[in-house]
């Protein structure tokens, strides 16, 4: 293979501070606005009336205990699992009910 060759496939091979200190940048801003995100949907269900949050399958102690038990990068992803759980088991138990 010719010098040159060689040479170019290096430099080529080593990355640019630049790009790297790009992608820090996109990805730290990624990481912000999925945070600023998620506190934003948080204080939107702690505002909510408790009628409200019923119904979306929530109670004020589901908020709550989510906001104080998890991160708040995860808090809406907690609230959506519990939600979810709470309707199939309200589904189980109604078909269950209908069964009798």
């Amino acid at each position: 293979m010719p010098r040159a060759h060689t040479d170019a496939l290096a430099v080529t091979a080593v990355p640019q501070p630049a790009g790297v200190v790009r992608a820090l940048t996109v990805s730290l801003c990624a990481k912000l606005t999925g945070l600023l995100s998620a506190r934003r949907a948080a204080r939107q269900l702690s505002e909510m009336s408790d009628w409200q949050l019923a119904d979306i399958g929530l109670t004020r102690c589901d908020v709550d205990t989510a906001a104080l038990s998890v991160p708040r990068a995860q808090v809406t992803q907690r609230l959506q699992a519990v939600a979810h759980e709470r309707a199939r088991m309200a589904a189980i138990h109604g078909a269950a009910g209908h069964k009798s």
